[in-house]
Formats: structure tokens, sequence, C-alpha cells
């Protein structure tokens, strides 16, 4: 898979999201981060391996299930996509 640089594409808006975690899923973002840092061999930030998981996830609907409902499915073949033309996370892809 082949991600844009910053300097290819921006993003003028974001939202901010609370979300709240247990010990357990803060740890193991955390240990996603740090992994995706030794992979990808750059800084990257908790949020950056989050996005990069989200983006893995709806890969996964796409090419290993079939999601029924065809509206969801939709959804999530547009999210993905809308994630990958507007990527900013540099490396952080773990697909």
């Amino acid at each position: 898979m082949t991600v844009p640089t910053i300097e290819e594409v921006r993003v003028d808006t974001r939202t901010e999201l609370r979300v709240r975690f247990t010990d357990q899923e803060c740890a193991g973002l955390t240990a996603l981060a740090a992994g995706l840092r030794g992979v990808a061999e750059t800084e990257l930030t908790e949020e950056d391996a989050l996005v990069a998981a989200v983006e893995h996830a709806l890969t996964r609907l796409i090419e290993d299930f079939e999601v029924p409902d065809p509206a969801a499915r939709e959804q999530v073949q547009r999210a993905r996509d809308d994630l990958r033309a507007h990527w900013v996370r540099g490396s952080a892809a773990i697909s």
C-alpha cells in the first residue's frame, strides 16, 4: 500500500473525540504505538496507532468478511477509502 506524504495531502479540520480506556486498553494502545514506531522507524503517537488500527480493521472487514447489510458494507468501504485518500499519519499503517 502506498501512503501519500503529509506534503501531498493536508487535512484542514480535526474533531476532538474523548475516549475512555481501561488500563489494559491503554497498555495495548501504547504497545501498538511502540511496535509501529519500531517497524516504521519514525515517531508515531498513540493517536497515529489508533487511526492505523481503524484503517486495518476496515480493510479486514472489506477483504476477509462479508458484511451482510449493503448500506453498512458501503459505509465501511467509503470510510476506509476516505481514510486512505486523506492519510496524514506518515508511516503509521498496519496493512
